[in-house]
């Protein structure tokens, strides 16, 4: 069992104590509004065949029904029936330079964490896609399958930082192998690879990487993070303090963003380039090129599909209401002479027609 809108339990579970106070309320409220116009010896005479206990079982039954028409809000599921999750899109791996070099904050905050909000881009404008992460430094590796999983694909980008890969540089061939890897045999529709790095690439073989799998029929897309002028890279000593990152002749080291590299690997890849300027970029991105490619049919496995039972519920409610206003408040069953006549009958005639 499961509920589709479980906090109308909790609703239902706080609200049941103020149901009950608020028909004690009226009904005592009731009673004090009847005494301030006839006596007592004489609403006792008025109110004789009413049954206290049945006035109770009223309020109780419609309490009841109103907490009852909350379980049913909450739409409680019952029993199940397993459907295969088919979507149809294409198969989408996601490569992420995470090398030192992604903390320069010639963009703000940094270049990992722009490369890091396209992925979240991504995530929204693509969502019938199956997507896969790959980071890459001096080495790649598959961070995230390919998956439906929108939020395993986010978890899996969130997670990344410069600390997971030992191995440092930046070798965007190793991390095209992984992307070209990533695709398993269930990929028999369209194969894209969008490649998020600053382009300092430091390993050959990116060029020829990029023509095999454009033989294999996979296109590469490339946006690169940063800016041309670049920026001193920093970072912070082992008590936190900020300083500049040094190369082995002790000068501070620059890092700029190299779009040449980037625009001819997209070039070899059947895609191309776009500087990444926030979510505008990615949408370009999706809406000239990746859009653009044939859709196929993808199977995510098996999920569960509940079955809706907020009927039953519901029913009873309105059991009980039907209850609760055939039942009378009289012991003998019959309803009782409305309060108002009653009292016109103690009221002498004169009186009346005053």
């Amino acid at each position: 069992m499961s509920w589709g809108l479980s906090v109308m339990l909790w609703i239902a579970a706080v609200f049941a104590p103020i149901i009950a106070w608020f028909f004690w309320w009226t009904w005592r409220r009731k009673e004090a509004a009847c005494r301030l116009f006839i006596r007592e010896r004489l609403f006792a005479q008025l109110t004789v065949g009413v049954s206290r206990p049945r006035q109770i079982l009223k309020r109780a039954l419609q309490g009841a029904a109103v907490l009852i028409l909350l379980i049913a809000a909450a739409r409680p599921r019952v029993g199940f029936h397993e459907e295969e999750a088919v979507a149809s899109g294409l198969d989408l791996v996601v490569c992420i330079d995470v090398s030192k070099s992604m903390l320069a904050d010639d963009v703000k905050p940094n270049r990992l964490t722009r490369a890091k909000l396209a992925a979240y881009d991504l995530i929204s404008i693509s969502r019938s896609d199956r997507l896969a992460l790959v980071a890459f430094a001096g080495e790649a590796f598959v961070q995230c399958p390919l998956t439906l999983d929108a939020e395993a694909f986010r978890q899996s980008v969130e997670s990344i930082d410069t600390d997971i890969i030992p191995e440092q540089g930046t070798a965007i061939a190793d991390g095209l192998r992984e992307a070209i890897e990533a695709f398993d045999k269930e990929s028999t529709g369209s194969k894209a690879v969008v490649v998020i790095s600053d382009g300092e690439d430091q390993e050959p073989g990116a060029l020829e990487v990029a023509t095999r799998a454009a033989r294999d029929g996979i296109r590469i897309y490339t946006m690169g993070v940063g800016t041309r002028t670049g920026t001193i890279l920093r970072g912070t000593d082992p008590y936190g303090n900020p300083v500049f990152v040094k190369d082995e002749l002790g000068n501070a080291v620059k890092s700029r963003l190299d779009d040449d590299l980037l625009r001819k690997v997209a070039e070899q890849g059947n895609g191309f380039y776009l500087p990444l300027q926030g979510k505008p970029s990615v949408q370009v991105l999706y809406d000239r090129g990746l859009s653009q490619l044939p859709k196929s049919t993808l199977k995510a496995g098996k999920h569960r599909e509940w079955i809706e039972r907020f009927q039953w519920p519901l029913g009873l409610a309105i059991v009980l209401l039907v209850m609760e206003s055939a039942l009378s408040e009289t012991a003998s069953g019959r309803h009782p002479m409305p309060l108002l006549e009653r009292v016109r009958g103690w009221i002498p005639k004169r009186a009346v027609n005053v």
